[in-house]
């Protein structure tokens, strides 16, 4: 039963995920369409709505697939920040509301690719292998001593005729 459960959550967020991407393509093409009781609706109102239901549902996919949160989200954003590029590449206004230079949308969608990839290069070592987390607790311990005690000189305060304890 548990797997039924588990596969019926996969295909909910699946679903969500196609339904996302529908809805960002058919809204910025014709957004009076899903915001009819708008006066003016603007595709940069379609875009919004249709990113954070895409954010939202792919990190729900990412979490029921079985990746780590941290890594599900950050997944959800390096996806995003694609979207955004090709969103924002067709035409600005899209994305930001105003028409604004393509410059600011390049900017932008690499600054979230490159930032995001670089957060998942923390949580994955070389050629995709996990690393493993750090140790909360680092104490500095001395290094272990190599040379035998019986081989060093006795200092002035011990002497090595006398046992512990006694008197000279």
């Amino acid at each position: 039963m548990q797997e039924a459960v588990q596969d019926i959550g996969l295909i909910v967020f699946q679903a969500a995920v196609i339904l996302s991407l529908i809805l960002m393509v058919v809204g910025l093409l014709k957004p009076d369409w899903f915001l009819f009781w708008l006066k003016e609706p603007k595709p940069f109102y379609m875009f919004v709505i249709s990113a954070a239901l895409f954010l939202a549902s792919y990190f729900g996919f990412g979490i029921k697939v079985g990746t780590p949160w941290p890594i599900a989200a950050i997944h959800a954003v390096i996806l995003f920040s694609v979207l955004f590029l090709g969103a924002g590449l067709i035409n600005p206004a899209w994305v930001f509301g105003k028409p604004v230079d393509r410059l600011w949308v390049i900017m932008i969608a690499a600054a979230l690719f490159m930032g995001f990839m670089t957060l998942q290069g923390m949580y994955y070592g070389p050629k995709g292998k996990r690393r493993h987390p750090l140790p909360t607790e680092t104490k500095a311990q001395p290094p272990a001593q190599t040379v035998p005690r019986s081989a060093e000189p006795p200092t002035a305060t011990e002497s090595p005729s006398r046992p512990e304890g006694s008197t000279p």
